[in-house]
């Protein structure tokens, strides 16, 4: 008695029967309880497209050049976060999967990166990876996303 009254401060969609009452178990609309040593281990992505997930590395590297910035220590409130950071790169790192950044590299014509725009710079003697617009994104050392750069070129005389 004292049981069914405690239920009733409970919507009755919450309400517990008691034992002695039901007779038959009520239909449960949650899910079906499964026995630890039936449990259904989770099955890996392995369907993830290279697009999908060049982009990303992409938004991940783009977001941890935002947060380390000039690579000096974060501030103690994004911490945290960059911890998190690290922590997604070693796991991707664990499954193969790397980003490249080209910034201050020698560009060479022949590499395999997409020139967005040619920049004339002030004190550089030859054209140089000033830039990197998007990482080259590697899955098991094949390249999946070729970077985007923009170069620098030494300013010559009859430029301003």
């Amino acid at each position: 008695m004292r049981g069914n009254i405690r239920q009733r401060r409970f919507p009755p969609e919450f309400r517990i029967e008691p034992a002695a009452v039901a007779a038959e178990p009520a239909p449960s609309t949650a899910a079906p309880v499964v026995a630890p040593e039936q449990a259904v281990e989770p099955q890996a992505v392995v369907d993830l497209t290279d697009p999908v997930l060049a982009e990303v590395v992409t938004h991940l590297w783009r977001t941890t050049r935002k947060v380390l910035g000039d690579g000096t220590e974060p501030d103690r409130s994004r911490r945290p976060g960059v911890r998190h950071l690290r922590a997604a790169w070693e796991a991707l790192a664990a499954a193969g999967i790397e980003a490249h950044d080209h910034d201050r590299l020698d560009f060479d014509p022949g590499m395999a990166l997409d020139v967005s725009a040619y920049e004339p710079r002030p004190g550089i003697t030859r054209e140089v990876v000033v830039e990197t617009v998007r990482p080259s994104v590697y899955r098991a050392d094949r390249c999946i996303q070729v970077g985007q750069v923009i170069v620098g070129r030494p300013k010559g005389d009859n430029e301003r």
